[in-house]
Parts: structure tokens; sequence; C-alpha cells
């Protein structure tokens, strides 16, 4: 009887424990050390024209990250239903300043360096992206 309370007690803490863990939202378990998963707001340049942006880079595990960015910027944060979505993804390699991505879609590549929380990202040689780290909190998750 003695060690069934014991298996019991044991776990109904590690339930407790694990229940209050916050949700890995990004995936960051799977890239631990890098910075990059998390959400971004900044600016998109199409043809000379800023656009407010919104970036979400997930790691999908071994390196790879899959980006979903959203013209208007992010979901509930100004990017408006129905507006444009895009979806890469790419596979973290060797930088000398901070972390890089190279996104790849169809034919084209695109360059994404994180330094200090800022994303400045490339495409053919021209800048695309300049983006800064944000932390919202999930109104579901974090009822605090």
């Amino acid at each position: 009887m003695r060690n069934i309370l014991y298996i019991l007690v044991a776990s109904a803490s590690f339930l407790a424990a694990d229940a209050q863990k916050k949700p890995d939202l990004f995936g960051k378990d799977k890239a631990l050390g890098s910075q990059f998963p998390g959400e971004y707001l900044g600016i998109y340049i199409d043809d000379g024209n800023k656009i407010k942006y919104g970036l979400q880079i997930f790691a999908l595990g071994d390196g790879k990250f899959r980006a979903v960015g959203y013209n208007g910027g992010l979901p509930e944060a100004g990017f408006e239903e129905g507006g444009k979505i895009e979806i890469v993804e790419g596979k973290l390699v060797e930088s000398k300043e901070g972390e890089r991505i190279i996104f790849q879609n169809d034919d084209e590549e695109a360059t994404a360096d994180l330094i200090k929380g800022r994303i400045t990202a490339w495409e053919a040689g021209k800048l695309i992206a300049k983006l800064k780290r944000i932390d919202r909190k999930n109104p579901v998750v974090d009822k605090n």
C-alpha cells in the first residue's frame, strides 16, 4: 500500500510540474543555443516600398526553421485576415557576426542575420527586411 501511495504522490507532482510548464510555441527546445525562434516586427521592403511586417520563426529541429511572414504585422497585432502570408523554410549556417539562416523558396534564396535581437534580411544582395524581436504575452497561456 505504501508503494502505491508513493507512486501516486510522485505522479501527481510530476503532472503538476508539467502542467505549469509553458508550451514551446516556437520550438525553442528543438533549437537549443539558437535565438531565432520567436516573433519579430519591423519592415519589409518591396520595390522600394516599406511595409509593416510581422515574422514568426519556428524551429523544426536539425538546424531547420520555418518562417511565416505577415504583411501589416503579426496575428492579433496588425495583420488583417485575408492579408498576404508567406511561408519559407531554411537552414542555420555558420556566421562570424551572429546567427544566420538561409531561406529557400522555389528558386529564390534569402539570408537572415540575427544580431542582438534584430534581423536583417537580404535577397540577391538587396536589403529586404529589418525586424526587431518582440515578446508578446499569449492571452490563453499567460493568464497571470
